[in-house]
């Protein structure tokens, strides 16, 4: 039975680290093209409300989930979900208003980087090593580098790198909050209410920030409408679920490893798809982020 098990957690696990590779690289191009049409707080609030809503039917529909969660659990699913959800989604589309989807795709790419510091701020884990910090600082410099390289092609790059960076903390934070704080139900479910509930605050926040004041429906193009499925179908029930099963089922440097790949993928068909400019700057640093993420979680898991 042990046997089975594992075997049956290691094809889920080969199964979500596919999809996640597969899917979560071509999302900020989806967003690049949604945001012609969408304004970026709306996108976002309009993707998790379709995607939890989805989720929640699922949930009790097929999976017969008929019961309430506990206060406790909402509580924690409210915090998840501004962070994760609100904070991170938001900025993440806001920040595509003003660089390229390549660039906000390697600022988030540091996030295991971010998530090693914050867990030696918090007390989580012993302070890094000097491999550990050396790797760090290399993938520090390589987002330094990222700023400069917008600052010379894009102007209003400043306010982009900004909100790719409070994207990053809002993940991070989410992330390390999550699996701090295990719930008594589904994942199913769980996911389904923390996408609602941003989903609709980002709706209504949209409101307050008067993006409804010159949008239409009728105005939203083909190309939008399809990038708008694909952040729904691919970007959040595909990905971010495959992510969520991967926090709580495997090791960090596991479910983080979509960082080594994402960003690659993103520059690339931002470059071919979106003719977005990659300088020797902007290679420059994919290499040095990417592989900074990957000395640092060796050095920090020894595998």
């Amino acid at each position: 039975m042990s046997e089975l098990f594992a075997n049956r957690k290691l094809v889920l696990t080969v199964t979500c680290l596919f999809l996640l590779y597969s899917t979560w690289g071509m999302v900020y191009l989806s967003i690049r093209f949604a945001l012609e049409s969408f304004p970026p707080v709306m996108l976002s609030g309009m993707r998790y409300l379709c995607a939890g809503s989805v989720l929640l039917l699922w949930s009790f529909a097929v999976k017969k989930e008929r019961g309430v969660p506990s206060v406790r659990d909402f509580r924690v699913m409210a915090m998840s979900s501004f962070f994760m959800i609100v904070v991170s989604g938001a900025l993440l589309n806001i920040s595509e208003v003003y660089v390229s989807s390549g660039v906000t795709a390697l600022m988030l790419g540091s996030i295991p980087l971010w998530m090693v510091v914050s867990g030696w701020l918090f007390g989580h884990d012993p302070r890094p090593s000097a491999g550990v910090s050396l790797g760090l600082a290399g993938g520090f410099a390589g987002i330094i580098m990222l700023g400069v390289s917008a600052g010379l092609q894009q102007s209003g790059s400043a306010l982009g790198i900004f909100c790719a960076l409070g994207s990053v903390f809002g993940w991070v934070a989410g992330s390390l909050y999550s699996k701090g704080h295990r719930l008594a139900v589904s994942m199913v479910k769980s996911l389904g209410f923390q996408m609602v509930m941003g989903g609709a605050f980002m709706l209504v926040f949209a409101g307050v920030m008067g993006e409804y004041d010159s949008f239409s429906f009728s105005g939203v193009s083909l190309k939008s409408w399809l990038s708008f499925v694909h952040l729904v179908v691919f970007g959040s029930l595909v990905g971010y679920t495959c992510y969520m099963w991967l926090l709580f089922n495997t090791p960090t440097p596991v479910a983080v490893s979509y960082a080594y790949v994402e960003p690659v993928l993103a520059v690339a068909l931002g470059a071919v798809f979106a003719s977005e400019p990659v300088t020797g700057f902007t290679a420059g640093a994919c290499a040095l982020i990417i592989s900074s993420v990957f000395f640092v979680m060796k050095g920090k898991h020894g595998s």
